[in-house]
């Protein structure tokens, strides 16, 4: 039997108090007056260290300096640190020999017998650092000290990062921090229950504490998810095809649109019925601009339903490009009182107006305020079109210069009840001609109970952000795109290339076997490789990786500057579609009656 627990939980008071009773044993145990300080373990990237100093972080990179051959992939860097380390035959670290002889001298228990009280995996306890655990595994080492191994968590009001909404007894699970944990770190029995779905009297009810959320930092990329449902204890989870259902009602698999070619999956996974593998999965553009994301999504396989951007060049070009969709020339608080039947889309995007956030804005203007209105404002998207996947494209200025209001995004998000993963990316990792890095956000799954209104829980997989796809030679992925490479396939009499008219310079030239500098809206103090020409509106539109039959109204340039490099925009969803289809299967192999 596991000990119950007599325990006063309260959020604002600076110590608890529990008094624990073991049935079996009829042994008590009582809080510890201890003045130590236990520190765990951090890892260098983690926002959450268990410890209340924070650490600042400096990055002393600087891109716009680097040429070709001065960089490389995460993935071209894993390669060949894995090749160099095979050829010289390095051998373990005398610390990480030690650490793995420690472990393989120590034995698995069952459960541990301390002072009368009896500890099993399943059980959850208070460190004395105020942290909490869910033991999952029980070790002995050849000293005869216990240690335990398990789920950390800690009160999401106590977590460092500001990205997570300040709930009363709940808990954040954080993911990365797998120490372990002495015996005697140990200050008493807590109930914790993790769920994926609760009801509102739990949420102020002070019998246990909750846990619904993990954090994950894997590389330079953050989430905060909502837990699956193998993640939630047994009594508290809900099957995530119900989840989804009470948000969004019911929806069709693999896409709300019938695709009028067969879709081809490439995978080893026997294919649902041809009917529904035919289909596709809707989206919606806000903010659209000129169509850099929707001409990504739409090739990756997305059929595009609707559109809105404030300018009316910018919302011309994208009808020219997008006959089929509807596309509104409106700001987003106009477009959301369309009624929610027309907003319901599969996926969403919303990129509001970058400039506030950029690092090159330095002297505050007129339409600032209007700006970061703009930038909560997809919050209500998300509440309106109910998405299984809501994207945000952003400048990195916004992460790293602007955390704050990033970060009361993020909460946004997650309150509604979407896992959220986010990440500075490098557009040239793609396939984009140029060393430019944009803030993505990937946020997934909502449901909302009607009955209990404030509790949305998530109902989706959360994508992950896409591997790069280009990178150095050797590594297995396909090579930098470069100006040269890019604009030497230009037709002479392609629209909006005109040479001669070109904007005339004199400046020192340069090897075009590189990439460019960040397009923007005045073309981003790039030139031609020759030095005596500015770009042709057509060679920025390819630099930005719109293809040739892209065609653009008046005001072109700024609407390329201002665009998601379309290459960029399919690398993410296409991840994204095959994660959405990944869900279909197993759904479908759910309900599939069996032979």
């Amino acid at each position: 039997m596991n000990p119950e627990s007599i325990i006063v939980i309260d959020d604002d008071a600076s110590s608890a108090s529990s008094e624990t009773l073991d049935h079996e044993t009829r042994s008590v145990i009582t809080d510890n007056d201890s003045s130590s300080s236990y520190f765990l373990h951090q890892y260098a990237r983690t926002a959450t260290p268990f410890t209340s100093l924070p650490q600042e972080v400096v990055d002393l990179t600087e891109p716009e300096l680097f040429n070709e051959r001065d960089y490389a992939t995460d993935e071209s860097l894993e390669a060949l640190l894995e090749n160099w380390l095979h050829l010289q035959h390095v051998p373990s670290s005398p610390q990480s020999e030690h650490s793995q002889l420690e472990r393989s001298e120590r034995n698995r228990l069952e459960e541990a017998i301390a002072d009368g009280i009896i500890y099993k995996p399943g059980q959850s306890v208070e460190l004395h650092d105020d942290t909490f655990l869910r033991i999952y595994s029980i070790w002995e080492n050849k000293k005869g000290e216990i240690y335990f191994q398990g789920r950390r968590l800690l009160k999401v009001k106590e977590h460092i990062g500001t990205y997570l909404p300040r709930w009363s007894n709940e808990l954040v699970w954080i993911a990365n921090e797998s120490a372990d944990i002495p015996l005697e770190l140990v200050r008493r029995f807590v109930p914790v229950r993790f769920t994926n779905h609760c009801q509102n009297q739990q949420r102020t009810c002070s019998k246990y504490l909750l846990c619904r959320l993990k954090e994950v930092l894997r590389k330079e990329t953050t989430s905060v998810e909502y837990l699956t449902y193998e993640e939630a204890d047994t009594g508290f989870r809900i099957l995530p095809t119900d989840l989804r259902h009470s948000w969004r009602g019911e929806a069709p698999l693999f896409g709300s649109e019938e695709s009028q070619s067969p879709v081809v999956v490439l995978d080893n996974i026997e294919n649902p019925e041809p009917d529904l593998i035919c289909r596709k999965y809707t989206f919606g553009d806000g903010f659209c601009g000129a169509g850099g994301v929707s001409c990504g999504a739409q090739t990756a396989g997305l059929h595009i339903k609707w559109a809105f951007d404030h300018s009316q060049n910018a919302a011309t070009t994208y009808r020219l490009n997008f006959p089929m969709a509807e596309c509104e020339n409106s700001d987003i608080f106009s477009f959301l009182t369309n009624n929610e039947d027309f907003l319901r889309v599969d996926i969403t995007h919303g990129s509001p107006p970058c400039q506030t956030w950029s690092p090159a804005h330095t002297i505050a203007g007129p339409n600032d305020d209007a700006n970061s209105a703009c930038i909560f404002s997809c919050g209500d998207l998300i509440r309106k079109a109910k998405p299984r996947v809501h994207t945000m494209e952003e400048t990195s200025g916004l992460l790293e210069r602007h955390k704050e209001v990033f970060f009361g995004v993020i909460r946004d998000f997650i309150d509604i009840g979407y896992s959220v993963r986010w990440a500075v990316l490098k557009c040239m990792d793609y396939g984009v001609p140029q060393i430019r890095k944009r803030l993505v956000v990937i946020a997934s799954g909502a449901f909302v109970n009607p009955e209990f209104l404030t509790l949305p829980r998530p109902g989706e997989t959360l994508p992950l952000l896409p591997r790069a796809t280009h990178g150095l030679p050797d590594t297995g992925l396909r090579e930098m795109a470069t100006i040269n490479r890019v604009i030497s396939n230009i037709p002479a009499d392609a629209p909006d290339h005109d040479v001669e008219n070109a904007r005339a310079l004199r400046k020192v030239p340069y090897d075009g076997n590189r990439q460019a500098k960040t397009i923007t809206c005045g073309g981003g103090d790039n030139y031609h490789p020759c030095g005596e020409r500015g770009f042709t509106t057509r060679e920025l539109a390819c630099l930005q990786t719109f293809p040739l039959n892209f065609r653009f109204q008046q005001d072109a340039r700024p609407q390329i500057g201002n665009a998601v490099p379309p290459l960029f925009a399919k690398a993410i969803y296409g991840e994204i579609i095959r994660s959405l289809r990944e869900t279909d299967k197993r759904e479908l192999s759910r309900s599939s009656p069996g032979p």
